[in-house]
């Protein structure tokens, strides 16, 4: 179809424009003079910057792909000598077993079903994170938590459109100055699925969000003669994540495999700090691209699955001290997940534990619950 293949060229273009973005250069860093006496935030941008945007993308991601697993598509397959269906319905593989297709054969012509049908899903994740930063001189640690609602729209069994809202808050223990982050807000992501053919698919997902942070930090460390600094400012983050996705099954084997790209940029407002004065408005980016692979084995109405996530981070904002030992400020890493997922009748449920490998300084351990209904 020319409408079809006109499209499938739009989004390679758009792909590749968007990696040929990620290959420029620059380097942008923080210098900081005496971490003891910074900010919280000079320190912790350079990593919560995406260990608190990105889980909102993964979130929808996760969420198509279960979408994409449970649409039925009216696909005929051979098994052996027996003709079956792959309805999608509550199965989740592209031959979980050899179901005869009585009623799919009675609907189609030539083999492909005559029909597809529009689904409305209602859908709530809630996540956990924690976080370390185990460097001794920008030490930190505390935890992350999401609750993310959304509401879309399959037609045709081809094309999503969605919209999700979140509430995110995150704690920070600030060890390197004896004091603490806090930091809460609302976001909002419309998103957008295209089913390219049986086993590729592309998605695209934005949002923005509205933050506030109060931080505070203690100078000295003499009951008698410390200082306590407190602060606090508004913030907004947005991103912009990308995905091709090819699916396939191998008996009751189901492989996913993607590239995708993710950018995120965080404007925080000025503010007066105590001890050095006004701290202007500032703004950071992250740039991001990832391949990912999942193998996942299916059980009737149930797959256990593992996944693994390569992502490198692009020209990242590091944070530097003015003398003595460095931070590692790794630009690359591995996300790790095991879960399950269950395919009930109008129901899917998702849940996975992820740790993050490969990073000197930073760990982070999350585990993440999905519901979604089909109405």
């Amino acid at each position: 179809m020319p409408i079809k293949a006109a499209l499938q060229n739009s989004l390679k273009t758009l792909l590749g424009l968007l990696l040929l973005q990620l290959s420029s250069s620059a380097l942008a860093f923080t210098l900081v003079t005496l971490p003891e006496l910074t900010p919280s935030n000079a320190i912790t941008d350079s990593t919560t910057l995406n260990t608190q945007i990105q889980p909102v993308a993964n979130v929808i991601r996760a969420h198509l792909n279960g979408t994409r697993r449970t649409q039925k598509t009216g696909r005929i397959a051979q098994h052996d000598n027996v003709l079956a269906a792959n309805s999608y319905v509550n199965r989740i593989s592209d031959l979980d077993y050899a179901t005869f297709a009585y009623n799919d054969l009675a609907s189609t012509s030539g083999g492909v079903s005559s029909g597809s049908s529009d689904t409305n899903s209602l859908w709530i994740n809630s996540s956990f994170s924690s976080l370390k930063n185990t460097f001794s001189r920008t030490r930190f640690d505390g935890d992350i938590q999401m609750i993310m609602a959304g509401y879309d729209r399959t037609v045709s069994d081809q094309y999503t459109l969605g919209v999700a809202l979140g509430y995110q808050t995150s704690t920070l223990i600030t060890r390197f100055n004896t004091g603490d982050e806090k930091t809460k807000g609302f976001n909002i992501s419309p998103y957008f699925a295209y089913l390219l053919s049986d086993t590729w698919s592309f998605d695209l997902s934005l949002g923005h969000g509205k933050f506030s942070t109060t931080q505070s930090r203690t100078i000295g460390n003499v009951p008698v003669t410390s200082l306590t600094i407190n602060n606090d400012f508004a913030s907004t983050r947005s991103f912009l994540a990308t995905n091709l996705t090819n699916v396939s099954a191998m008996g009751n084997w189901n492989l996913t495999g993607s590239v995708g790209i993710f950018a995120a940029k965080l404007k925080q407002d000025g503010f007066v700090d105590g001890l050095i004065g006004t701290v202007p408005d500032s703004s950071k980016s992250v740039k991001q691209w990832n391949l990912a692979g999942e193998a996942a084995y299916s059980h009737r109405d149930s797959e256990s699955y593992v996944g693994v996530v390569y992502e490198k981070v692009k020209d990242p904002e590091i944070v530097q001290l003015s003398a003595g030992e460095q931070p590692s400020n790794d630009p690359s890493s591995f996300l790790l997940t095991a879960g399950w997922r269950h395919f009930g009748k109008d129901l899917t449920a998702n849940f996975v534990f992820s740790s993050r490998l490969g990073q000197d300084n930073v760990t982070d351990n999350g585990f993440s619950t999905t519901i979604r209904i089909d109405l």
